[in-house]
């Protein structure tokens, strides 16, 4: 298999908890907004050269009602973006809008200088797609690498993170989907993710989990910060 991997970053969500948008929020650590956050992780991540990814297959970025700011925000990044206007449905819009633009092959566009990116449709088309959320303020590069390489070691598998909530194994993404999930990816609605995927996958046998403690924290309301940093 031509493992061509492409990143879809979520950042259409209406940050209803937070008075405001939540991506804009100054990540304590990192010193950025906690969408720049995730966008450099994302990015590192998917050029590491240790990874072995193509580096013509980049990220996509959804964003939804608040577009301008996540937009200015990114706007210093070589990443692409593109608009949810249907993001008052959820977040399986988002996916839906991310996966079918990628997997149609469409070009993807620098948002600094608007010029398409000159691949072949076959070149442009990934193999998988890493989905992970911009509202994770500790998902690092080095988890997503660990996902990476759990892919490509079981490139027909949808491989996820796990982690633990009050002994419960918790099954979520940042997650990367072979192309066979994409139909599957494109058929869920609501607020619900990726999750009907990853269970369909876990029942057929074909789910890795990796475990990424980091991934249990999302920002949701302001003092979320507080019990974090």
């Amino acid at each position: 298999m031509n493992y061509k991997l492409a990143g879809l970053l979520l950042a259409g969500g209406q940050s209803a908890r937070f008075a405001g948008n939540k991506l804009l929020s100054q990540h304590p650590i990192a010193n950025t907004s906690l969408v720049t956050y995730s966008a450099y992780q994302l990015k590192n991540a998917l050029s590491d050269d240790t990874a072995s990814v193509q580096s013509h297959i980049e990220m996509l970025v959804i964003t939804g009602k608040w577009d301008k700011s996540v937009r200015d925000a990114l706007s210093h990044l070589p990443v692409s973006v593109i608009t949810n206007t249907n993001w008052q449905e959820g977040i399986a819009a988002s996916i839906r809008e991310g996966v079918s633009y990628l997997a149609a092959g469409k070009p993807l566009v620098d948002i600094e200088d608007k010029h398409s990116v000159a691949l072949t449709h076959s070149e442009a088309v990934p193999s998988h797609i890493l989905i992970t959320l911009a509202d994770l303020p500790k998902v690092s590069s080095y988890d997503l690498r660990e996902l990476i390489e759990a892919s490509k070691a079981n490139p027909s598998h949808v491989v996820c993170s796990e982690w633990l909530n009050e002994g419960k194994t918790k099954l979520t993404v940042p997650a990367i989907f072979p192309a066979d999930a994409f139909d599957d990816l494109m058929a869920i609605s609501g607020d619900i993710g990726a999750k009907p995927v990853i269970m369909e996958y876990k029942k057929a046998g074909k789910l890795t989990a990796v475990p990424i403690p980091n991934a249990e924290f999302d920002i949701d309301t302001p003092q979320d910060w507080v019990s974090l940093y």
